[in-house]
């Protein structure tokens, strides 16, 4: 679809038995994988699911993602036991990403934005920073991109916000449309606001009031398309979303 460059690919899965190799590389797209979100993995499970994935990607070249854990984690919640569990959490999903030689880690930002006074803001962006500066020394050698994805806000400033306190080259945005959707502000303000950190963007659409992880139209690819060329940018796209025939779909963006 782009008449310009080759668009970088990626489909979603929400666990090991949807992965499908052979297609994958006849297609020549990359897979994001999403078993690390559930919330109530053993580390038995974690390293057995890390495992099989280590196996199954020896025939694997393209893209490889992985979506991290987020369900009531915070790594700058003034709860100390809180901070304890996002810490652990993160670390084991770092270390595994090492592990699968993983390209790109996202996370969840964990804004919220209703905490918005400006020194509420300025104090969670400055514990964001200490809390990745430290937890990157456990893992040194992941050569990879970590991404925050926007979730709640209705805007792009606080995350643009935290990514400058932040401050690590890393670290990026992953730019979710969905999301961004239910928000207060276009997606054009969204990618011109964050233009200088998206590297990845989420693509699923809905109907504007609940995070339903629909396939997009093609008036909404067109319109990403458009505002991504204009701002010359040339993230990956990972399709999150249900999808009954990939060939075709990926069709829809080539």
């Amino acid at each position: 679809m782009s008449e310009h460059i080759e668009m970088k690919i990626l489909k979603t899965i929400s666990t090991i038995d949807s992965l499908n190799i052979e297609e994958l590389n006849v297609l020549n797209i990359g897979v994001e994988i999403q078993d690390f979100t559930e919330p109530n993995l053993s580390m038995t499970e974690v390293n057995k699911i890390t495992n099989k994935y280590k196996n199954l990607f020896k025939g694997f070249n393209n893209i490889r993602a992985l979506h991290g854990p987020f369900l009531d984690l915070k790594p700058s919640s003034p709860d100390k036991l809180i901070r304890q569990v996002s810490q652990s959490r993160y670390l084991y999903t770092l270390k595994a990403a090492k592990e699968l030689d993983i390209d790109y880690l996202i996370f969840h930002s964990q804004i919220n934005p209703y905490l918005n006074q400006p020194f509420l803001r300025k104090l969670n962006n400055i514990q964001n920073k200490e809390f990745w500066e430290e937890i990157l020394k456990e893992v040194p050698d992941y050569k990879g991109i970590i991404l925050l994805e926007n979730i709640f806000e209705e805007t792009p400033m606080m995350l643009k916000e935290l990514i400058e306190t932040i401050s690590l080259p890393n670290i990026k945005v992953n730019l979710d449309i969905g999301h961004a959707k239910l928000g207060k502000v276009s997606l054009e303000e969204w990618i011109r606001e964050l233009k200088e950190y998206i590297v990845y963007v989420h693509i699923h659409s809905n109907d504007g009031l609940y995070d339903e992880h629909q396939s997009p139209t093609q008036e909404e690819i067109r319109s990403l398309y458009s505002i991504l060329d204009k701002y010359g940018l040339n993230p990956v796209l990972s399709l999150e979303y249900k999808v009954d025939n990939l060939r075709k779909e990926i069709e829809r963006y080539r």
